[in-house]
């Protein structure tokens, strides 16, 4: 049922235009985003928390805590549909042993079926997958310093097949990927038992 949820939601939605945000909550606390799931492992549990750093006070996290690797707990605002865009995700890592990582999916056609930019506060990197069948492989990745407990922006810019991802207002690489060129949905992306608060998720017009 989910599934079934989560696709005819995707029907549902706006073309991103200059500096739209895609709601994760509620301004009363409640998940704004479609839940789903990519992989194995307990079905995830998403939560809208008090943060005063996050957009009106709530950010959004996953709270199951299952350490299963392969297991990728998605909340996709189908609100913002795009091909080409500038997006901007606000996360703060709170805690996780296996994994703390916070990831910003796009051109979502399914919850096996889209691309994601992900950062852990584990290994200390930035990478960028295609996934399809849901699995993912990796298309490029830099190790970077992502620290637990402190605010981050991870940021992609897209245009046709071509992306540029930074952290923190400093360009880390660029890839090229011709693997979906359809728009589609954006959303946030968490890892194993990662707890992260997703605090916003804005998306513009790509750069000319």
């Amino acid at each position: 049922m989910r599934s079934l949820i989560f696709l005819a939601l995707l029907l549902v939605t706006t073309p991103a235009y200059a500096q739209l945000v895609a709601p994760l909550t509620t301004s009363d606390g409640k998940i704004a985003c479609i839940q789903g799931q990519t992989g194995v492992g307990r079905a995830s549990n998403w939560e809208a928390v008090r943060d005063p750093q996050a957009l009106g006070g709530w950010a959004l996290a996953e709270t199951a805590g299952d350490a299963t690797d392969l297991r990728f707990p998605l909340c996709i605002s189908a609100q913002v549909t795009a091909l080409d865009f500038d997006a901007t995700l606000r996360f703060k890592l709170v805690s996780g042993t296996h994994q703390r990582a916070a990831g910003l999916v796009m051109r979502a056609l399914s919850a096996s079926d889209y691309y994601v930019a992900r950062a852990s506060g584990i290994d200390n990197t930035v990478r960028f997958y295609r996934v399809a069948g849901g699995r993912r492989a990796e298309l490029g990745g830099k190790q970077v310093p992502v620290s637990t407990g402190e605010q981050h922006a991870l940021r992609v810019t897209a245009k046709r097949d071509k992306f540029e991802v930074f952290l923190d207002d400093v360009s880390l690489f660029k890839v090229t990927d011709a693997g979906l060129l359809q728009p589609g949905p954006v959303g946030v992306w968490s890892q194993a038992d990662s707890v992260t608060h997703f605090q916003s998720l804005v998306v513009g017009d790509a750069p000319k």
